[in-house]
């Protein structure tokens, strides 16, 4: 069985913020971010901001490293960023959640 989910604009808008409001906490409050990515999970439109160790422990390959949704305004990658909100990225992202498929799989 397929279902497809479809957000409202509204909805992706509440999304874009939600993911705005995660990544600039953590650059607020731990500016090394190399090992940072995020998750968002749609049943419970939770997103949140972990550690690669633990990605890596519970679902590898579905979520967004943050150095994907911003940029160094110094371009020094070492210790001397100044982390900014890479806006196009964000909204992208937030959109790409604007249709969602949801497959039963039955292995018999």
């Amino acid at each position: 069985m397929i279902k497809e989910t479809r957000l409202s604009p509204e909805m992706i808008d509440a999304l874009e913020m939600a993911i705005r409001e995660a990544v600039q906490e953590r650059i607020d409050t731990d500016p090394d971010v190399a090992d940072c990515y995020l998750r968002i999970i749609p049943g419970k439109w939770l997103v949140q901001v972990m550690y690669l160790e633990e990605n890596n422990l519970t679902a590898p390959n579905r979520d967004v490293a943050l150095l994907n949704l911003m940029y160094d305004l110094k371009d020094s990658y070492g210790g001397n960023e100044i982390w900014m909100l890479d806006n196009q990225a964000i909204r992208r992202l937030a959109e790409s959640y604007g249709e969602l498929l949801e497959m039963d799989l039955c292995l018999n």
